[in-house]
């Protein structure tokens, strides 16, 4: 090994020269998922943490590479980094593994390879790390579905577990306050006094890194620009032809595009509710971002004004989208987000669907309540399909009504942890 990689290696990994060195020294909020991601079953599985850029992957894998080692069921780290060219231009075969074994004297180690799709073969490297069936565990980090699906996924089946890594949610955050609904939650951001400061930076990171550098966009003022009018438009009907008018390109590249900010996990399309009713629409669907904080810089429109602001009603109906999402990924729930909506514009913001048993319909209205009042779109919506249970997320406002055999909860939005505490319970995540 070359002097200056062994030097860039150590200068990551200080507890190679010294165990009282804690791999963690930082602010470390916990995470939902370690305890189903530190289960003993994975052991001799390759772990590979997929998400945005900043939501926590390194973090949290560290956390688990420390806790494994504290249980004796691994004895080491060895972090590598592929944003340094160096660490890359070593990670061509998988007699790294021995070479870095011999070099920093390592037995049974983790070897944690950061932002991996990088790599110019991940895929082929860790499937030949398998092979060659050390006393080792792998943990691989990435921040482009597109990238890791082509380069890893294919050659590791049967031989990985994928967990999707998202920024915190308001339940590992304690509590929702309007700084999640304007600065969004990612960790750092969350943890900071200086929120604008880093939501442009891990903009720009986006831009410069995932959009030109690795993906090789040639437009990328053109995604700019489409990140912007799909942040104006969030929470309504895709109209693909509208958005390539505005950019000045083709509806297949806007397709294109948008595709790319979904494995990049920067937006997610949500699809209509279809049941056996007919006149419910059935086409395109609507775009939300993974975070708010990311969305409203996008806009550069960081107000904390909530009560000037014209869209804190997408903010909150934002929100509420991504807390579900996050639920569902976090509890690894089996169910699908939908939205429902009639040609005669009957309408329900969100419908999550586990089976023809198991249909629940959640309406986010952004203000106070004197009653329980559901609109006629939420009593059609009850009365077509009978769910046991519907949610209704206000400004402020906490009841519980029965409406034709529907239980029907008022649930306001800083309340939000009782509507995952009731849907754990109905969806039996």
């Amino acid at each position: 090994m070359k002097d200056r990689l062994i030097q860039l290696i150590y200068q990551a990994n200080p507890w190679l020269k010294s165990q009282q060195i804690p791999i963690q020294h930082y602010d470390y909020i916990p995470r939902l998922q370690t305890e189903k991601l530190l289960s003993p079953e994975w052991d001799n599985l390759w772990l590979v943490l997929v998400g945005p850029r900043q939501a926590g992957k390194t973090t949290l894998a560290k956390h688990l590479a420390q806790v494994l080692i504290q249980q004796r069921r691994f004895e080491t780290l060895l972090y590598l980094n592929c944003d340094l060219l160096e660490v890359r231009q070593w990670l061509t075969s998988p007699l790294f593994i021995q070479e870095a074994m011999d070099t920093f004297h390592l037995e049974k180690p983790i070897i944690l390879i950061d932002e991996v799709q990088r790599l110019e073969n991940p895929g082929l490297l860790l499937k030949a790390c398998a092979d060659l069936k050390l006393n080792i565990k792998m943990i691989a980090t990435g921040s482009s579905q597109l990238e890791l699906k082509s380069k890893v996924q294919e050659y590791l089946t049967g031989r990985h577990l994928q967990a999707l890594i998202l920024p915190l949610s308001y339940q590992e955050i304690g509590d929702a306050h309007d700084s999640q609904l304007v600065f969004g939650c990612y960790p750092a951001v969350v943890k900071s006094s200086e929120k604008t400061i880093l939501l442009q930076q891990i903009y720009q990171d986006y831009i410069a890194k995932d959009i030109i550098e690795i993906l090789k966009i040639g437009k990328p003022d053109v995604m700019q620009k489409l990140i912007a009018l799909v942040a104006h438009s969030s929470g309504q009907l895709v109209n693909y032809n509208q958005l390539a008018t505005d950019c000045l390109v083709s509806v297949a590249t806007i397709r294109n595009y948008l595709s790319i900010l979904e494995s990049t996990y920067t937006i997610l399309s949500v699809t209509p509710f279809v049941g056996n009713k007919r006149k419910e629409i059935t086409s395109n669907p609507i775009l939300y971002f993974i975070d708010n904080g990311f969305r409203n810089q996008s806009l550069h429109n960081l107000s904390m004004e909530l009560d000037t602001r014209q869209d804190v009603g997408l903010l909150v109906q934002s929100a509420v989208f991504q807390e579900l999402y996050k639920f569902k990924v976090q509890h690894f729930c089996d169910f699908i987000i939908h939205f429902w909506r009639t040609q005669s514009s009957a309408e329900v913001d969100f419908v999550l669907y586990k089976n023809t048993d198991c249909i629940i319909p959640i309406e986010v209205k952004f203000k106070s309540f004197n009653s329980p009042v559901i609109t006629r779109s939420f009593r059609s919506f009850i009365d077509a399909y009978q769910p046991r249970y519907g949610f209704f997320i206000t400004k402020d406002f906490n009841k519980k009504i029965l409406v034709n055999n529907c239980e029907v909860n008022f649930i306001s939005i800083s309340r939000i942890a009782n509507l995952f505490f009731l849907l754990k319970n109905d969806l039996k995540c």
